[in-house]
């Protein structure tokens, strides 16, 4: 095979390598093989060729030299030259396209900017010009005005002395230019541009990284300008106006994920704040629950069979009006946060405090197939607890208390209940009122069970004798059972 041979089978291949990019019904690749077929029968019109290679000049930005070497006039050599050249600028284009898909889709995903920043850098590297990329956000002081703060940048180089604890005034800064007009700015040579504006605190530190270009985009969203980002290099001379288009299209996708970012930054804030203070009423999974459930907060109701438990002090508002409040709120606080942190042990819901009383639900928001178990089993540790409830008290000066425990299991109404100004998520029916008569029958130390809660456990529940009881509302006697101990998954018995 001879050079000729060989150059037409390459060309070909570079004819077919365009195709598969730009389509195999593209105008360009149907006469680029034309042109191909007529120079092997010696038929080529080389106007033709300086066409393409205008062609491709036109393509590639004017400012960034020497992309298509010179070639003596006319002839296959310079017709694959071109074709070269141009599959070369294609790939280059596409590589970039490739780029912002995947920062659109990383934007999209939702991750946190910092996130999508490693990626531009680590994702255009190898595309366009930069050994340092930053990024700074628009905020405002207290007092209104508006201050420059350094929020991200990484570099290919060690020391960056403008880190995210950097700010400066916009107003009557360079950067104030660039926000009002929306428009990118090249510098070239930041030593030339330090001494003719040596104030400027930015480009001091800037320069003493040892960059020596920039280019600096808006960010801009619903047209008002957000923030900037900052592409830098160790070289004169990098940037030219071919490189905006890219740059900018990187800093619209950037300014949609700062917008985004700040909302689930919000958002983020808000549902801490709201697991913070749901979490102590509530187990962390069901506060997780809740809070992904968009319907979870919303006025109504539903039934669910859960298991009611109360417990309450005994004598305990009495003893309160002969101590101090100071003693009183000690003694109390360290009552209720130790038997809440039960109650959250065992996946119980605090439906309620009501002075030195709780109300916890289990089999809401969530049943499980154990909640009458784990209630059973979560106020047998609550008594047991009260040993250190009444040492800590006794430490503090505080006297010694006793409590008493009803459970009921049955079917409730349970939802929000309230106005959109004031609601409260909580339990309504006979079987609440139930567990609320239950306990006032208990004396020290005491777990009285109804006959539902019994049989939902039965063969595993023990328990030291059983009773029958005259409820208010109710015509018949009603059985409740002396619980002190749970066998099953969780084996506990009172001490």
């Amino acid at each position: 095979m001879n050079q000729i041979e060989k150059t037409v089978r390459h060309l070909k291949t570079e004819i077919k390598a365009l195709a598969y990019r730009l389509g195999e019904q593209n105008l360009l690749v149907g006469a680029l093989r034309k042109q191909l077929k007529a120079m092997q029968s010696n038929k080529a019109d080389e106007r033709r060729v300086h066409i393409y290679q205008r062609a491709v000049r036109d393509l590639i930005a004017k400012d960034i030299p020497h992309e298509v070497p010179p070639v003596p006039r006319g002839g296959i050599e310079q017709f694959e030259r071109v074709l070269v050249t141009l599959g070369n600028r294609l790939d280059h284009k596409f590589a970039e396209i490739r780029a912002l898909s995947e920062v659109t889709e990383r934007i999209n995903a939702g991750v946190f900017l910092d996130e999508v920043l490693n990626h531009v850098f680590e994702a255009f590297e190898k595309i366009v010009p930069y050994d340092r990329i930053g990024l700074a956000l628009i905020e405002k002081n207290k007092d209104g005005t508006e201050i420059v703060s350094a929020h991200w940048a990484r570099a290919n180089y060690e020391k960056i002395f403008i880190s995210d604890q950097y700010r400066a005034p916009l107003n009557g800064s360079s950067l104030e230019k660039i926000a009002t007009t929306k428009k990118p700015r090249i510098l070239n040579d930041l030593n030339r541009y330090l001494r003719d504006n040596p104030d400027s605190k930015s480009t001091v530190l800037i320069v003493k990284e040892g960059i020596q270009s920039s280019l600096t985009c808006p960010l801009v969203i619903d047209d008002s300008t957000t923030g900037f980002i900052f592409f830098s290099s160790l070289r004169k001379n990098t940037y030219r106006q071919a490189h905006v288009e890219l740059f900018l299209q990187i800093a619209g996708e950037l300014a949609i994920t700062i917008e985004k970012g700040r909302a689930y930054q919000e958002i983020y804030v808000r549902n801490q704040f709201i697991r913070k203070i749901f979490g102590q009423y509530v187990a962390d999974e069901i506060a997780e629950i809740i809070l992904n459930d968009e319907g979870a907060l919303t006025l109504g109701g539903q039934r669910c069979l859960v298991t009611i438990l109360i417990c309450d002090l005994r004598r305990f508002t009495p003893m309160s009006e002969q101590l101090s409040p100071e003693i009183v709120v000690e003694a109390l606080n360290t009552f209720l946060g130790a038997m809440t942190s039960v109650i959250m042990k065992y996946g119980g819901t605090v439906n309620n405090l009501i002075g030195d009383s709780i109300l916890a639900v289990f089999g809401i928001p969530v049943r499980k197939s154990d909640d009458v178990e784990r209630a059973v089993a979560c106020a047998i540790e609550m008594q047991n607890t009260m040993s250190w409830v009444n040492t800590t008290n006794l430490e503090n000066g505080c006297p010694k208390l006793a409590m008493g425990v009803g459970l009921n299991t049955g079917e409730v109404v349970v939802g929000n209940i309230g106005s959109e100004v004031r609601k409260q998520y909580s339990v309504i029916g006979g079987p609440v009122n139930l567990a609320s008569r239950i306990e006032s029958f208990t004396s020290d130390g005491q777990i009285l069970a109804s006959e539902t809660t019994v049989n939902s456990v039965k063969g595993i529940i023990s328990t030291v004798g059983n009773l029958k009881v005259k409820v208010d509302g109710i015509d018949h006697p009603v059985p409740i059972y002396d619980v002190n101990g749970i066998a099953g998954d969780f084996k506990i018995y009172l001490k």
